[in-house]
């Protein structure tokens, strides 16, 4: 039995016009609104049941589902049945992280996503494993026939969806205007949403993506990725400014070392099932691939680095590809150019000559980084402001009651000295040292 091929386009479209629906099939309730000339306004307000942050999570959970669904298939996923499909596995912290909520807002978010009827089934595994997850298929593989029959004018819509009976009640009161007879259209909330998480997907073309220029001079831990960078850059200046037989010599070509060959062979193996899964590479091409990934990608191993550092490094690569994929999955319209060069040289997606290609992931992954450090920074603060009022209340829990207003001092100082020197200027200017009486 085959699996069914998901239409991102429809799948999407078909949750967006399934909230519309049930959003304009809530009833109307009358207003009344007095003005400072004594008149009087009559206009009718609709509760939304579907929010537009609980909108935004069922889109994320969807893309995700469907990436997960992919890489099933393309590892040789077989259904025992018709309603046998693959499962997305994943957790709130995860998902909390791509919408910018707490966990505890995502558990909410996944519970009424659930009496809503996308998520169809779930399966939970455990406080510190990941859950499982299925999305209704009448979402998931809805055709363009489907989406007419869902668009908020058709009629007898729990007829035409059946597989989807929402029974939650309890929804936030977002409340957008509907008006009748001669009333003027007006408005008085706005559904203003959260802002996209940066941290998981690049936003934009990636062309203004370099996270160098931050509020912050600390962007975190030190990056194999980026010393590698600014060495890889320098040859390809050289080789530009270089002319006739005065240009620079080319360096001698290193020994092709196993565990090189190695980091080459798993880079291209997994960019090509992430990256070009509808592609089928002949032997010839995946040679032409691993040749621009030995050179563009790794800079043919010329770099000085240990062992540890070009572990380090590959591990980041394979993250820029996770970053890519993200990109081109969000953007159906777009799609990356061949591994390699076809007619102009340095034109392939791993070339290093391409500034537009697989480069341009490096700067991705340091905004990643910036806004991942960043966080961890406003968290680690938020607690030691929590604990020190606690502390002061009595209401700290016992180990940190327990210790003396210096002892407490110093115990966040260390935590917080680890997130570097701007984290810590930030925590001396919220908390003097405390001396004891």
């Amino acid at each position: 039995m085959l699996l069914r091929k998901i239409n991102q386009k429809q799948a999407l479209l078909a949750w967006h016009l399934f909230v519309e629906k049930m959003n304009a099939a809530q009833p109307l309730v009358e207003r009344r609104r007095k003005h400072s000339d004594g008149s009087e306004q009559v206009f009718f307000t609709r509760t939304k049941l579907i929010s537009g942050n609980v909108k935004d999570t069922g889109t994320r959970i969807i893309l995700d589902y469907i990436k997960a669904y992919e890489q099933s298939v393309c590892l040789g996923f077989t259904p025992e049945h018709e309603n046998d499909l693959p499962s997305l596995f994943t957790n709130s912290s995860k998902l909390s992280d791509m919408r910018s909520f707490s966990e505890r807002t995502m558990r909410n978010h996944i519970s009424k996503l659930r009496k809503l009827g996308l998520i169809s089934g779930y399966q939970f595994h455990g406080t510190f494993h990941d859950f499982e997850l299925w999305i209704s298929p009448e979402i998931i593989f809805a055709d363009q026939n489907q989406c007419k029959k869902m668009h908020p004018k058709a009629q007898n819509f729990n007829e035409n969806f059946p597989g989807i009976t929402p029974d939650c009640t309890n929804f936030p009161l977002n409340v957008s205007f509907e008006t009748t007879g001669n009333l003027e259209k007006k408005s008085t909330t706005v559904d203003k949403g959260v802002a996209a998480q940066p941290g998981a997907v690049p936003v934009g073309d990636g062309q203004n993506g370099n996270a160098g220029n931050t509020n912050t001079s600390n962007t975190g831990p030190q990056r194999a990725g980026k010393r590698a960078k600014e060495r890889l850059e320098r040859p390809l200046a050289a080789k530009k400014q270089a002319t006739g037989a005065g240009g620079a010599a080319a360096p001698a070509k290193p020994s092709q070392n196993p565990v090189f060959l190695s980091f080459v062979e798993n880079f291209w193996q997994y960019a090509k099932t992430m990256l070009y899964p509808g592609y089928d590479f002949d032997e010839t091409h995946d040679k032409l691939a691993k040749n621009g990934i030995w050179t563009g990608v790794y800079g043919s191993f010329r770099i000085d680095f240990d062992e540890k550092e070009w572990e380090g490094y590959h591990a980041e690569c394979m993250k820029r590809i996770d970053l890519a994929e993200a990109y081109y999955r969000k953007r159906p319209d777009k799609y990356p150019p061949m591994p390699y060069a076809e007619f102009v040289s340095g034109s392939g997606y791993f070339d290093r000559e391409n500034k537009f290609g697989f480069c341009k992931t490096h700067d991705w992954l340091v905004q990643q980084d910036t806004w991942s450090h960043q966080r961890r920074v406003s968290d680690a603060l938020r607690r030691a402001r929590s604990d020190f009022w606690l502390y002061k209340e009595g209401k700290a829990i016992k180990r940190i009651q327990e210790k003396s207003p210096v002892q407490l001092f110093e115990y966040h100082r260390n935590r917080i000295s680890k997130l570097g020197k701007d984290a810590l200027q930030k925590f001396y200017k919220q908390h003097a040292p405390v001396q004891e009486s």
